[in-house]
């Protein structure tokens, strides 16, 4: 009886060590209403790091308030050096806490719609963007002054997921893991090498991914209604991280990435001829495409007019942007008619080196025989070109996240093994073509991509 009683009290003792830190954590009492002044200076980094030692000096970001807080009445105006001859942002970072810990809990769009009024107020500047950005990942990590942007470490504890539904150390270090899941690698978007200013941006890109995606989802509870609002809305971090990690880890059917196709975009026609299995587990599918028509341009030349040919992009940086932006200006009005069109998915990409194009489907009504003399004339400098693709039998693999190199060349090569031992199909040729159907700031775990090729029946011997 002894024996039992020391276990029952070992294992009281064991988990009293565990729930007394979380109790704290929710209970302790909100930050100082007030933060510190932030010293004026014409030096971002300097601002930030001034503010977030008066933060600390005031109050653990881990004791931030998670009760109802509405965008800052004090948030910046302008957030860029340039703006207001050279005065620095002033942030609140516990109102930035504050905020981030209601979005992680309950779902808001609030950091997101102080986002945009920024982006407005600078004329649509990234600038102040970024600094804001980084003010909330500076809050995100809590960084502290003198490690050189080292991320303070979180209890052990906080590695339990469930432990976000009480605590706010535990949602941030749950909205570290998201944050994680949803930056993408060097070789997946950056043309420019991988230094540290090109991983802060992408780690900015995941944060502005996830404050988009949960502001999204907050429109989407109100468009449904009274009954969306009571079933919400409760560990909202908790909740995202669940469905990020079983959406990645899952083997999807076709019926769950169609889904995933941005609703109201046109996209080409096809019919689903038979899927056939994969080694791996998966599929791929042989589709009867009717024909539609694209604009294409290629993506190893140099446009001698851009500025006047492509629409501007907000991430140049960004691997195939240039590209994207030829497309887009040509879509959008810049040719000779100066017609708009709608944007359709997907984005094709084809070829290899000088070879490669990248491709956009124009609107349906060009789709007919004669389509492609009834479409805009793209501009002379803009090396935009116009076909129209008789469709035929292709065979396709979809799959999710941010479709890098690796796991497109990973797909391609799937799919090419598939087929060689297809007993009804054979693939015409080597030119895979991949679709991109989602914009980049859709979250990974949300996204669809495919990789096809061209197939024909196979002869009988």
């Amino acid at each position: 009886t002894m024996k039992i009683i020391g276990k029952q009290s070992y294992i009281l003792n064991a988990l009293w060590l565990v729930l007394l830190p979380i109790a704290a954590d929710c209970f302790t009492l909100p930050p100082a209403a007030a933060a510190a002044a932030v010293p004026q200076s014409t030096n971002s980094a300097a601002v930030r790091t001034a503010s977030l030692k008066n933060h600390q000096q005031l109050s653990k970001i881990s004791a931030s308030s998670s009760s109802d807080v509405s965008v800052s009445s004090t948030s910046p105006p302008n957030n860029s050096d340039e703006e207001e001859g050279g005065k620095a942002a002033e942030y609140d970072l516990d109102e930035i806490a504050a905020q981030l810990d209601e979005i992680l809990l309950t779902k808001s769009s609030s950091l997101f719609d102080e986002i945009n009024t920024i982006r407005e107020k600078s004329g649509r500047s990234q600038d102040g963007v970024e600094e804001y950005l980084n003010v909330i990942l500076d809050v995100v990590d809590q960084t502290q002054s003198g490690t050189n942007g080292t991320t303070k470490k979180l209890p052990w504890w906080t590695k339990i997921r469930l432990t976000a539904r009480l605590s706010r150390r535990a949602r941030i270090a749950s909205l570290r893991r998201v944050l994680d899941l949803s930056t993408p690698t060097a070789d997946e978007t950056e043309s420019l090498g991988d230094d540290i200013d090109a991983k802060k941006r992408r780690r900015r890109r995941a944060l502005l991914v996830l404050l988009r995606s949960l502001a999204q989802t907050v429109e989407d509870d109100e468009e449904e209604g009274d009954k969306a609002t009571k079933s919400t809305d409760k560990n909202a971090i908790y909740k995202i991280e669940k469905t990020a990690k079983k959406d990645l880890r899952k083997s999807l059917s076709s019926q769950d990435m169609k889904s995933r196709l941005p609703p109201g975009l046109e996209t080409p026609k096809y019919e689903v001829i038979v899927k056939q299995p994969l080694e791996s587990g998966g599929y791929y599918e042989i589709r009867d495409y009717e024909a539609f028509s694209v604009c294409s341009v290629p993506m190893a030349k140099p446009r001698p007019d851009g500025e006047n040919t492509d629409q501007k992009v907000r991430n140049p940086q960004l691997k195939g942007a240039s590209s994207f932006g030829a497309l887009a200006g040509y879509l959008f009005g810049k040719n000779k008619e100066e017609t708009a069109m709608k944007m359709t998915t997907p984005v094709f990409t084809q070829g290899d080196g000088e070879e490669k194009e990248m491709s956009f489907v124009l609107p349906s009504n060009y789709w007919t025989a004669d389509g492609i003399n009834q479409a805009p004339t793209p501009l002379d400098n803009s090396l935009v070109t116009l076909k129209r693709e008789d469709g035929g039998f292709r065979a396709a693999i979809m799959f999710g996240g941010f479709a890098s190199p690796r796991d497109v060349k990973a797909k391609k090569e799937e799919l090419l093994s598939g087929l060689s031992s297809d007993k009804q199909w054979e693939a015409v040729g080597n030119d895979v073509t991949t679709g991109i159907y989602n914009d980049p700031f859709t979250p990974p775990w949300k996204r669809c991509n495919e990789v096809s090729i061209a197939v024909k029946k196979r002869v009988e011997e």
